[in-house]
């Protein structure tokens, strides 16, 4: 959640406080290196007489070389890879977190500095007599100071820019953008095709060539991402008869095991050391134990407990089969969960770890299993199948296991028996594998039906992956051997659950679409957005995020299309990992009016976002033979924003892009079935230009319930502003408080500094930076958080804008005191109850100042908040909003 209107906490972890102590070595390291050019400066000619020039100017820019000292630098280097300590307490993070915080700020006071004596014409003619005085002189010109400081210079521009702060990048050139835009259209044609329109390749057109540097690396990043996802064939260990013999292992040694580990073998010793292998090599962070299930081998498995420490041999004195092994073993087993493991199986990396989170992350969940892969990386099963007639479908096989359909947590018939985690008091409850499905076959099957009758699910996790080599137990004959067995067994099975199949399950290869997430009722909305939501980055984003994740909670099936049919991580995947089937990839692009006629009738909703991302959709989606209700919510009323910024530019030419942004939004009402906005105003504004539209409003978040007993106004100080740069009247607010307002905030108490948070800040804002505002770009969570606990005041000073404002929501939320416009406050219930409001720099200045000097107010302000939330923007307010606007009929 970071920098940028997203309400909600997340607490501090290990993970996070590494990266607080690595981003304090790397801004260290950089203001070390800074603190050596500006002192090399002197042993430049050009330097001396840049020097000689400020000096004249009486500007005396460059005429302090303490303007560093005031951080504390140690020569240490981020690359050099440092040792971090092994355990961080929350104190040490905020105490990193205040000192990274300051430092970035002396790195943003130093640039400003350079930024302001060295225009870029006179940059470029220093830059190009240095580099040729060093070529002459026979000197490395990669080592000129001035043309290193230019470079540091451009990297932390870039880094701002982007919402960075973890170390240097490479600058992207006008160049490098095209080549990424380039690459993209190569790579995704039809996606790109859908991409661009009029108003689109204009704005293209003008960041290339630079007419608009606005932020211009991040619309390019969004719109045409560079794919840095790879698919790469498993990872998988080969002994043979004759190696395995020597080969020694030895695992952890666990008192409390949380899993046991159940290998049931039966001779293969080298398949076996094989799975003992990846086992070892591919399971960390978790307390685990191997038991080694041996049903009366004869081979060298015999003498395994010699060469595999810390493993548990559990023997029989007859051969039980596949099944009374497996129930003989989980007797055995110490852990809570047990996982099951065929002996011809190799996890890959972070398998179980995964697999356990399943249970964490999720309600009411029985039994979980993995992507089973084939050895070339094909995919052998993303969960199974079982059809009315008792009969199987290994669904997804011999696809690629990269494809969207397979990569979400979703609900399933059974999971292969290969690999299945389940808790031990359920297994303990059912009592085991049912015998008469010995000795093997339709057991997993049967499990899982069992465990769905307790009420608890069987869950597919695609973030874990086990290759399975397919028939090395058993083969692959059903009319021989063992595997005969199968084809009795489903007889077996077809009669146990002749009922259960019969009501819950389909005719064989039926409802694919369906019958994959065991879905027989309740509402499927598909969600269609620029692209996946961002949840850190934008409120609009953040809004869509809460939205989905309340729906899943809700037992709504989601499905997520992005405009731009890419998977940004992780946000694509923290979507899969909720449930939620997001269409992404060429293939999808190309073929999404296809999926929507083939599967159109499993869909109830079809949730539209923004304007010009509907008008791209919409037509096509009203050819559909069954189209499914049409809800549209806007984000905001794109003409009224727009008047409003002509307003205040004078710009006659935003009034006619606002006219037509209400020809566009209007088109829109008439062809959708209901208009969602979150402002009162907006609903009233649509309700007068379209009066024959069903318009409601919709709550923007769900909040938490503030903790004001938190704040203690002694302890605090400074403002904060909280917001996404690529949002224009965010950009406007912040200059505008820095123009017009911060000067007389300062004459009253010249030690107040005003904090700048937000992703994508653009040039006009990082030069504000100074001793009294900090701007601090994207920041994380943790640090967020840490703000927000530190400041006495939040601001808002918009002066244009529309819909309801998500820093706002957040500032009520985060139980700091607010201050704020009459546009800031649109939208919102009785908001004079839970802020101050101001129009006018004046009048903001001295609100703001009575604000921040008395107790009394801000506690008074804060008091009303627990309950407000409550009844405004609680989880209850919102799932009522879903109920009204969302639930088909059999739902209501």
């Amino acid at each position: 959640m970071s920098s940028h209107e997203s309400p909600g906490k997340v607490p501090s972890c290990p993970q996070q406080k590494i990266e607080q102590e690595e981003i304090n070595l790397r801004l260290q390291a950089q203001l070390c290196d800074l603190t050596g050019l500006f002192k090399a400066l002197p042993d430049s000619r050009l330097g001396r007489l840049s020097r000689y020039l400020d000096r004249l100017s009486g500007r005396n820019y460059l005429q302090d070389p303490t303007a560093l000292e005031a951080v504390v630098v140690r020569t240490r280097r981020a690359h050099s890879g440092p040792k971090l300590p092994a355990s961080l307490d929350d104190s040490h993070l905020e105490k990193l977190e205040s000192r990274n915080a300051r430092q970035f700020s002396e790195l943003q006071n130093f640039y400003a500095r350079v930024h302001a004596l060295y225009a870029w014409p006179q940059r470029l003619l220093l830059q190009f007599f240095e580099l040729a005085l060093y070529v002459v002189t026979l000197r490395k010109p990669s080592a000129a100071p001035l043309n290193s400081l230019f470079r540091d210079l451009k990297d932390f521009q870039l880094a701002q820019e982007t919402g960075s702060t973890h170390g240097q990048k490479q600058m992207k050139g006008r160049l490098g953008m095209l080549l990424q835009v380039w690459r993209y259209f190569v790579r995704n044609p039809v996606a790109s095709l859908r991409l661009l329109n009029w108003a689109r390749l204009k704005r293209l057109v003008q960041v290339l060539v630079g007419a608009d540097s606005l932020n211009s690396l991040s619309w390019i990043d969004q719109r045409f991402p560079v794919d840095t996802s790879t698919s790469k064939k498993p990872e998988t260990f080969s002994v043979t008869e004759d190696e395995a013999p020597s080969v020694q292992l030895t695992f952890p040694s666990v008192d409390s095991p949380r899993v046991s580990i159940v290998v049931p073998v039966y001779n293969q010793y080298a398949t076996t050391i094989s799975c003992l292998q990846a086992v070892l090599e591919n399971t960390a962070d978790v307390d685990y134990e191997v038991i080694i299930a041996d049903d009366c081998s004869s081979d060298s498995t015999t003498r395994i407990a010699d060469r595999v420490i810390n493993a548990r041999v559990v023997r029989h004195k007859k051969n039980q089969g596949f099944l009374g092994n497996c129930n003989a073993a989980v007797c055995q087993a110490r852990g809570e969960f047990v996982l099951l493991l065929n002996n011809d199986t190799n996890p890959q990396q972070g398998w179980l770890t995964a697999l356990l989170d399943t249970f964490d992350q999720h309600q009411r969940v029985g039994l979980v299993g993995p992507k089973l892969l084939f050895e070339d990386g094909l995919l052998q099963e993303a969960g199974g199948i079982i059809w009315r007639d008792g009969s199987g479908w290994n669904y997804g096989r011999g696809q690629s296991a990269d494809a969207p359909e397979f990569n979400y947590v979703r609900d399933t018939d059974y999971i292969s028996g290969a690999c299945i985690l389940f808790r031990k008091d359920v297994w303990d409850r059912i009592g085991g594998f049912d015998e008469q499905f010995r000795p093997a076959y339709y057991e997993d099957t049967d499990l899982a039906f069992e465990i769905r009758k307790l009420g608890l699910r069987t869950i597919y996790q695609p973030a874990s992956e086990v290759v399975h080599f397919e028939g090395v137990s058993h083969g692959n004959d059903l009319n021989s051997g063992i595997k005969k067995q199968q084809r009795i067994n489903q007889g077996v099975f077809r009669k146990k659950w002749r009922g259960e199949l019969l009501t819950g399950n389909r005719d064989l290869g039926t409802d694919v679409f369906d019958a994959r997430e065991r879905y027989n009722s309740g509402t499927t909305v598909l969600f269609i957005d620029h692209y996946v939501p961002f949840y850190d980055k934008d409120a609009g984003s953040r809004s869509t995020f809460l939205y989905v994740k309340s729906m899943v909670d809700m037992g709504y099936r989601v499905k997520f299309l992005g405009a731009n049919f890419f998977p940004h991580q992780p946000y694509t995947e923290t979507l899969q990992q909720l449930g939620v089937e997001v269409l992404y990839g060429e293939r999808f692009a190309r073929n999404w009016k296809l999926w929507l006629d083939e599967n159109g009738k499993s869909i109830d909703v079809i949730y539209l976002h923004r304007p010009h991302i509907t008008e791209d959709f919409i037509d096509e989606i009203k050819s559909l033979e069954n189209c499914p209700r049409l809800v549209y919510f806007g984000h905001d009323l794109h003409y009224l924003r727009t008047e409003r910024e002509a307003a205040i530019t004078d710009d006659n030419k935003l009034l006619k892009v606002a006219a037509d942004w209400k020809k566009r939004e209007t088109r829109i009402f008439d062809q959708v079935d209901i208009v969602l906005y979150p402002s009162d105003v907006e609903v009233k504004a649509v309700q007068e230009i379209s009066p024959g539209t069903n318009v409601a409003q919709l709550p923007l978040y769900v909040l938490n319930a503030p903790d004001v007993d938190a704040f203690d106004f002694a302890a605090r100080k400074d403002l904060l502003f909280v917001g996404g740069f690529t949002h224009t009247p965010n950009v406007d607010a912040v200059l505008w408080f820095a123009a017009e307002v911060m000067p007389q905030i300062l004459f009253a108490d010249p030690d107040i500094r005003l904090h700048v948070v937000g992703s994508n800040v653009p040039e006009a804002i990082s030069n504000l930076a100074s001793e009294n505002i900090v701007v601090h770009g994207f920041v994380s969570d943790g640090e967020l958080e840490s703000l927000y606990r530190s400041v006495r005041v939040c601001v808002v000073p918009l002066r244009y804008g529309a819909g309801v404002k998500g820093k706002v929501l957040e500032a009520i939320e985060s139980a700091v005191p607010l201050i704020t416009t009459p546009i800031g406050a649109e939208g919102i219930p009785v908001p004079e109850q839970v802020m101050d409001i101001a129009e006018g720099a004046e009048e903001f200045a001295s609100k703001l100042l009575g604000l921040y000097t008395d107790e009394s107010r801000c506690v008074r302000q804060l008091a009303v908040r627990p309950g407000y939330v409550a009844k405004y923007f609680g989880a209850g307010v919102v799932r009522a909003a879903i109920e009204q606007h969302f639930a088909c009929e059999s739902q209501v």
